[in-house]
């Protein structure tokens, strides 16, 4: 009995061959295989077999480079649109700012015209001149001009735009010239109102692009909308130039006058050339109005 349980012991504790020894031997039988491949082509059916059981694995090997190659042309795809999107982008800023600029130089081109067209009038005969810059002070409504004593601009000549009086040349130096606006509290120009003909006196109010017409009677037939033009009584600005439009009619029942505020129609912040006109000779040497006449007080009820 003992020596029948041994055996199956004896059996599994036998030494394994040598490591060199079962090398040989699967060396031998590789090239029995090969040789058998290559002269008598005995193992296609092998082939095909171990072929068709490890295309899943193939397939399964070439997943990672497939992947790596469509992920690598999608980024380079990224990259590309990326670019030329950029590239577009800035060729649509730059073509924007290309048609801001016509866009500009057709409305200036525009004005110009129309000056020119005006100043070709025989009343209306003078220099086109660019705007340099406001004064400092907003409150003092003055504007620097460019082209003075030397261009043959005089003191007194109106200042136009295409949309009506914008003021008048009370400086000149050498190359630019100041130019007091219509709004400046002591420019006093004579108006009349173009719907029902009444003349009066428009004032500056020394804020920026409003007149005051504080000597119209309270029974005066005016309204909001009314256009004032030059009336030409003064000598100084021919007659029938625009000057500004009433945006506002107030009537107190205590004062005998209207309240009445215009908006100037020549504005300088979207013109930057005007016309300047030679100044009436009979009226050159007068001297300027420092102190206008003090409007009426118009007291509220």
């Amino acid at each position: 009995m003992s020596t029948l349980k041994s055996r199956p012991n004896d059996l599994f504790s036998r030494p394994a061959a040598p490591l060199w020894l079962r090398s040989g031997i699967y060396g031998l039988l590789a090239l029995a295989c090969i040789l058998l491949d290559h002269h008598y082509h005995r193992l296609e059916k092998v082939h095909q077999i171990l072929r068709i059981w490890t295309l899943p694995l193939q397939e399964l090997a070439r997943v990672p480079l497939w992947t790596e190659r469509e992920i690598g042309r999608h980024l380079t795809t990224l990259e590309r649109l990326q670019a030329e999107n950029n590239a577009l982008r800035h060729e649509l800023l730059g073509q924007a700012a290309l048609v801001q600029q016509a866009t500009l130089l057709t409305r200036d081109l525009t004005r110009l015209h129309a000056l020119m067209q005006l100043g070709s009038t025989p009343r209306f005969t003078g220099r086109i001149c660019r705007l340099i810059s406001s004064a400092r002070n907003p409150f003092v409504q003055k504007v620097l001009l460019e082209g003075g004593e030397s261009q043959g601009i005089q003191a007194g000549s109106p200042v136009l735009t295409d949309q009506g009086l914008m003021g008048q040349i009370t400086r000149v130096y050498p190359d630019e010239s100041e130019v007091t606006l219509i709004s400046n509290r002591n420019l006093t120009i004579p108006v009349e109102i173009e719907r029902t003909g009444l003349r009066t006196l428009a004032m500056g109010t020394g804020h920026q692009g409003e007149l005051s017409l504080p000597y119209v009677p309270s029974q005066t037939d005016v309204k909001v909308g009314d256009l004032l033009l030059t009336s030409g009584i003064d000598g100084l600005y021919p007659r029938g130039l625009t000057v500004a439009t009433l945006t506002s009619v107030t009537r107190h029942p205590s004062s005998a006058f209207v309240e009445i505020t215009a908006r100037v129609n020549a504005g300088t912040d979207t013109y930057p050339d005007v016309l300047v006109m030679a100044p009436n000779t009979a009226f050159q040497n007068l001297p300027p109005l420092d102190n206008p006449p003090h409007p009426p007080i118009h007291k509220k009820p």
